[in-house]
């Protein structure tokens, strides 16, 4: 009987960088094969090429595949990965891997613990002990060249009313000057 059987990634799992896609097809008349990928959660999803998955030169009726699947020129989300397996006759199957979660430029969410009732026996709550850890103080952050400080503006300020002062003397004086030539 044919059957896809998907070893990774699982559903849910989060992928970075270069991930190994890991199955296997079974199945006697297996043509070809296919592996894409689809945005999460989309009613009519468009498919995208990884690999394709040719059978092995034995003839055997267990083809496995192990491909490598480059996820950092995805933007990061949830995605669905499909394999495909066409036999002769026209015949085809898939198996579905629902809601993978690429991950390469924000970070991987984790699980977060059930809320212990009050119920619960103190045996079965966990405690922690938080250590200070020494050395660990904090610092100053350097000073942005970039930023713009209130002395910086009041400076630029009277450097510039300074200026226009100069320029209208000197052109004041220049204008005294040309217009006693004149007479």
């Amino acid at each position: 009987m044919p059957s896809i059987f998907i070893q990774s990634p699982r559903e849910g799992q989060p992928l970075q960088g270069v991930e190994l896609l890991d199955g296997r097809i079974r199945g006697d008349g297996f043509t070809e094969g296919k592996i894409a990928f689809s945005y999460s959660g989309v009613p009519d999803p468009t498919w995208f090429f990884i690999a394709d998955i040719l059978p092995g030169a034995d003839g055997s009726a267990q083809t496995s595949f192990q491909v490598e699947w480059d996820t950092t020129q995805i933007t990061d989300g949830n995605y669905d990965l499909r394999v495909v397996a066409e036999y002769k006759g026209g015949a085809a199957i898939y198996e579905l891997i629902p809601n993978l979660r690429i991950r390469n430029h924000t970070p991987v969410e984790t699980a977060t613990p059930a809320p212990i009732s009050e119920d619960s026996p103190a045996e079965d709550m966990p405690t922690s002990t938080i250590e200070p850890t020494p050395g660990n103080t904090p610092t100053a952050l350097p000073p942005n060249p970039a930023e713009v400080r209130s002395d910086d503006l009041y400076r630029v300020l009277r450097l510039s009313g300074i200026s226009v002062v100069v320029l209208f003397i000197v052109g004041g004086i220049y204008w005294q000057i040309k217009n006693r030539d004149r007479r």
